[in-house]
């Protein structure tokens, strides 16, 4: 059977499903099937894409889609939003969306221009400020920033920022402190980063039989997990698979 007739059987199979799941007119299947490809096309058009569309599953599709075409427009939107508010709001929205796109020295700036007046030590800020200067490369920057948040905030708790700060104390040589943070971190981080950059650090001191069982332990945990954790933290996996393999390259296991 030729391929294209094949694609139309599949594309009628596939509409006609649609129609019984979801309750449509049963009209629509006498258009399916009396009409190969146009039927399939018009039902597509006019009742599986806007409800594709209007799902939550969809709209997140056609924002990526809308990101990878045009990764600024909520920049704009929010430089737009400042020009003609400038609210603590409005400068951490901007500050976040900048350093999402990685321009760490303008988010920097305006997270710094955020902590005024009754937010002066507003932690979530603070934090904010800190991923800006590690990002930027000023990990003593960032370690300042984290000590003052917890100075003024001693309840608040951010398992992301202990990790931070575990990783500007490792940037600093503070190997001993990193250490004792990355201990505490491998207790109760919910994802594999935290193993992962305590990992690194133990095999640029030249540890890499420990490096390599916290490496082992990420990958049995993620084989056992279930698969939206690994779809979760594919980026950490797939960092954690090269490095062991890196590891057991005749040099490395010379060296």
């Amino acid at each position: 059977m030729p391929l294209l007739a094949l694609l139309v059987i599949a594309c009628q199979v596939a509409c006609g499903l649609h129609v019984v799941r979801t309750g449509q007119e049963r009209y629509w299947l006498f258009l399916i099937i009396s009409l190969p490809g146009l039927g399939c096309l018009i039902y597509f058009l006019g009742i599986m894409l806007p409800d594709i569309l209007g799902s939550r599953t969809g709209r997140r599709a056609v924002n990526r889609l809308h990101d990878h075409i045009d990764p600024e427009r909520h920049l704009r939107a929010l430089r737009d939003e400042l020009s003609l508010r400038d609210t603590h709001e409005s400068r951490v929205q901007l500050a976040d969306e900048l350093a999402r796109l990685e321009r760490f020295a303008e988010a920097g700036e305006h997270y710094q221009a955020a902590l005024r007046g009754m937010h002066e030590q507003d932690p979530s800020i603070l934090l904010g400020l800190a991923r800006a200067q590690f990002g930027q490369g000023d990990a003593l920057g960032c370690r300042l920033s984290l000590e003052r948040l917890i100075q003024h905030n001693p309840q608040y708790r951010s398992a992301d920022g202990h990790l931070l700060y575990a990783r500007a104390l490792d940037q600093l040589g503070e190997t001993a402190k990193a250490e004792e943070e990355y201990g505490a971190l491998a207790s109760y981080y919910a994802g594999p980063e935290a193993r992962y950059h305590y990992a690194q650090m133990l095999i640029r001191l030249d540890r890499t039989g420990e490096a390599r069982t916290l490496l082992e332990q990420i990958e049995a945990y993620a084989r056992r997990a279930p698969r939206h954790y690994r779809n979760l933290h594919q980026h950490w996996l797939n960092l954690t698979r090269q490095t062991l393999k890196a590891l057991d390259t005749p040099e490395r296991k010379q060296a």
